[in-house]
């Protein structure tokens, strides 16, 4: 059977959405609760996604300041964690109305998941 995400065509999408974050440890699902995810595509009943926050370092990745946070009622500094991640609808809340991401840093965002797509598809040749 074929999965229908894969096939699945990608539309663009400017959003922001609680994503539920679990971790498995010692065959336990282990729950830390909502975190803000900026939700630019939509394949099929999967969204793509970077998450959103206002540390400015993270255990073994990278973040990329934004240029003004998305949350219009935070004037902190945010960050997106640049790591493209997938995940199914159901792990998502509905969306924040008036959170908006700055043009050049959604540009930046898809550049990064377009060059991780690259990169991805060279890996397998």
């Amino acid at each position: 059977m074929k999965n229908k995400n894969k096939n699945a065509i990608a539309r663009k999408k400017k959003e922001f959405r609680f994503h539920k974050i679990e971790m498995i440890s010692n065959n336990k699902k282990i729950s830390f609760g909502w975190h803000p995810a900026y939700v630019f595509l939509e394949k099929g009943n999967i969204y793509i996604y970077v998450s959103v926050t206002h540390s400015n370092s993270i255990k073994n990745g990278l973040v990329v300041k934004l240029k003004k946070n998305p949350n219009p009622k935070d004037i902190r500094d945010s960050y997106y964690v640049c790591e493209i991640k997938e995940d199914t609808k159901d792990r998502f809340r509905r969306r924040r109305e008036g959170w908006l991401m700055d043009e050049e840093d959604d540009d930046a965002i898809r550049k990064l998941y377009q060059k991780l797509k690259k990169d991805d598809s060279a890996d397998r040749t």
